[in-house]
């Protein structure tokens, strides 16, 4: 099966993303369905950018499950406002598609990506199972908030991303998600004091992430993280509380 792109068009948006499929795909039944979002450097109007890093990793590890990978055009810096439109159309349409299990929808991402995966675990949890995020980096840089985005949701980004106290409001937004943090002690460009604040403040409310560090690893985590041993198994045992 490996990868192919998806189109989706409507009267409102018309973009192509990649899917991945597991070589034995027909022998499974409702599979689950794992969304990753790719870092800054991959941002454009290639879909198969969004495979870089990944895509070799998802090919090898052979997962049961469907793989998505959407992807984020350059005029956004992060999986907001129509991006956040774009990756909820992708996980809309690949469930009709692919006839995956509702209630194992994960989110996962690197870098950017892996911000990105905390904003949409946040915003959209009942929908949501489990969350992966390797490498993520919590501090918005500038003054100015991100371009198009919803007046609607901007008290909730300056929580999670800009405000001093933003570790606590990254834990209060994903509190009882269950969450997997994967991350270099090096990474310079992402500080993992930043995650490390973040873990804490989960901790205290009781939510537990899961915590893997690679000692003297730099920023580039993402493909020793996507191949941690267990990192998936923990993964596919988390449901929704709320099957959408």
């Amino acid at each position: 099966m490996a990868f192919f792109t998806f189109q989706h068009s409507d009267h409102e948006r018309s973009f192509e993303f990649y899917v991945y499929l597991p070589d034995y795909f027909d022998e499974l039944i409702n599979p689950p369905l794992i969304v990753f979002l790719h870092g800054s450097g991959e941002r454009g109007y290639e879909p198969g950018e969004a495979l870089k890093g990944a895509g070799p990793a998802f090919e090898e590890l052979q997962l049961p499950a469907v793989v998505i990978f959407p992807q984020c055009d350059p005029g956004h810096r992060a999986f907001y406002g129509a991006m956040e439109e774009r990756v909820m159309t992708a996980v809309r349409r690949s469930m009709e598609e692919f006839k995956t299990d509702p209630a194992r929808i994960y989110l996962s991402g690197y870098s950017m990506g892996g911000s990105s995966a905390m904003w949409l675990a946040a915003r959209h949890k009942p929908k949501f199972a489990g969350l992966i995020s390797i490498a993520p980096g919590i501090t918005w840089i500038g003054k100015e908030l991100p371009p198009h985005l919803p007046e609607s949701v901007k008290e909730q980004f300056k929580t999670m991303f800009v405000e001093e106290d933003r570790p606590a409001g990254i834990a209060k937004n994903l509190e009882g998600m269950p969450t997997w943090f994967l991350q270099g002690t090096a990474d310079e460009p992402c500080p993992i004091e930043e995650t490390r604040a973040v873990i804490e403040e989960m901790r205290k409310l009781g939510s537990g992430p899961v915590v893997t560090e690679y000692d003297g690893m730099d920023h580039d985590s993402l493909e020793v993280a996507l191949r941690e041993e267990g990192l998936f198994d923990w993964l596919f045992q988390q449901r929704a509380k709320t099957e959408v």
